[in-house]
């Protein structure tokens, strides 16, 4: 997926066309773990933020976000 900006729409798909789009299924509203991350935090929140307020109540802000990742493996 692109982006925070492209994410309001790919959650209002359909299952159809955001499979053709992104060869994969469609995450559904009741998902219990929808998991953002970006490499500082605050678009990870964003997209958290976002997909909530589409009824994804299962979307989840990885709050220490792909830096923090990178750093524990190193």
């Amino acid at each position: 997926m692109a982006g925070v900006s492209e994410l309001e729409s790919a959650l209002q798909m359909e299952p159809a066309a955001f499979r053709a789009l992104y060869s994969a299924e469609k995450p559904k509203p009741e998902d219990e773990n929808l998991v953002f991350f970006c490499q500082m935090g605050k678009r990870g929140f964003q997209a958290t933020q976002l997909a909530r307020g589409l009824g994804y109540t299962g979307a989840r802000n990885y709050a220490g976000a792909y830096r923090e990742r990178l750093e524990k493996e190193s």
